[in-house]
């Protein structure tokens, strides 16, 4: 297996170097095939972070979405897997071999991994436990979960659905049609900082909307909005 690791970016300096550790150091069979990083036009210097970091940055104009930087970074990549990671997300060990063992099954297309968060507060157990519930109710998985998929029926699909918000959720629905999801049971690792900047049991309510006005096919496009804007906000709250 060839592992290619996708990570889109937007202001995440503080987090990418741990990030790309984890998936080196991690690693069970030995380092991924490679990894790629696609910056949406990054403020605080994580384009060139990631170059001091030795992975390979895609080229061309900033990309306006998470999922066009997924694409984009897939585009790039020569791997026959393709592991899609958010930048405040570390793997867990042996995720390479979990990934290889999952899709020993000729009938899975891809899966993801348990969901968690790394803050102490009993609030966040809370979210962990919702987040469970819901996507072992609706196998449709999110980003920070480590979203992997065999490269040819990433390319057959055509890619991330290009939204500004639950593109891992649509892309779940089309992987759906085309073989079996597997939740491979390791906890991938990610920042609780959303929770804890906009408050745990504010933010859980907000997600919750969100989840369920997908569910049912509503716009959700309208919150993309603010998940850039903080985004795009970050690098200047770290230099503060």
């Amino acid at each position: 297996m060839r592992l290619s690791i996708l990570i889109p970016t937007l202001n995440e300096a503080r987090y990418l170097p741990a990030a790309v550790a984890a998936v080196r150091r991690r690693a069970a069979d030995g380092p991924p095939h490679e990894v790629l990083v696609a910056d949406c036009g990054s403020a605080d210097g994580t384009a060139e972070l990631a170059a001091r970091l030795g992975v390979r940055l895609t080229q061309g104009p900033a990309p306006a979405s998470r999922a066009a930087a997924l694409n984009r970074a897939a585009d790039a990549a020569t791997g026959d897997v393709f592991l899609s990671l958010d930048a405040d997300t570390l793997v867990p060990r042996g995720y390479d071999r979990a990934i290889r063992q999952a899709l020993r099954n000729p009938h899975a297309v891809g899966g993801a991994f348990e969901f968690a968060l790394d803050g102490p507060a009993f609030g966040l157990r809370v979210v962990e436990v919702i987040n469970r519930i819901r996507y072992r109710i609706w196998p449709l998985y999110y980003g920070d979960q480590g979203l992997f998929v065999r490269a040819a029926v990433f390319r057959r699909v055509g890619g991330y659905p290009e939204r500004r918000i639950l593109e891992a959720s649509d892309f779940c629905r089309l992987l759906g049609r085309r073989g079996r999801l597997v939740l491979v049971r390791k906890y991938m690792l990610t920042s609780a900082r959303r929770f804890v900047e906009g408050g745990i049991w504010r933010v859980l309510a907000h997600d919750v909307r969100i989840w369920a006005l997908d569910l049912f096919r509503l716009p959700t496009e309208q919150f993309g909005v603010t998940y850039q804007e903080n985004n795009l906000t970050r690098a200047g709250r770290h230099a503060s």
